[in-house]
């Protein structure tokens, strides 16, 4: 992955949360279960949703490297759309700021609603 000036540090890692079999091992291509990505689906707007899955393929990393412009190219979106999809994150619980920023698949809003 390239550098890139005002990087974030995003904590990956928590996709155990919906992995469809404990068992899985990094792959391509996890089982995951459907009814939190659905949720993601209906949520998010369409480049929150594209950081979303990209953080996902990060999940094995353990963190992600975050900036604008790596993720303008990556998923070919401006600079802007990169901030303001991260942004979005947060606002919906799916990034938590403390004192870094992790990723979560399940928004943790919706979590400590439940709670």
């Amino acid at each position: 992955m390239a550098n890139y000036r005002n990087q974030l540090r995003i904590k990956t890692g928590n996709l155990k949360n919906i992995e469809h079999k404990a068992d899985a091992k990094e792959s391509w291509c996890r089982p995951l279960k459907w009814e939190p990505l659905k949720e993601a689906m209906r949520v998010l707007n369409g480049n929150a949703f594209k950081l979303y899955m990209y953080l996902l393929s990060w999940d094995g990393q353990g963190y992600y490297d975050f900036s604008p412009a790596g993720i303008a190219k990556e998923l070919n979106i401006s600079d802007e759309g990169a901030r303001k999809a991260k942004k979005e994150l947060i606002d919906k619980g799916y990034i938590i700021e403390d004192d870094n920023l992790e990723f979560f698949p399940i928004s943790q809003t919706t979590v400590s609603q439940k709670n």
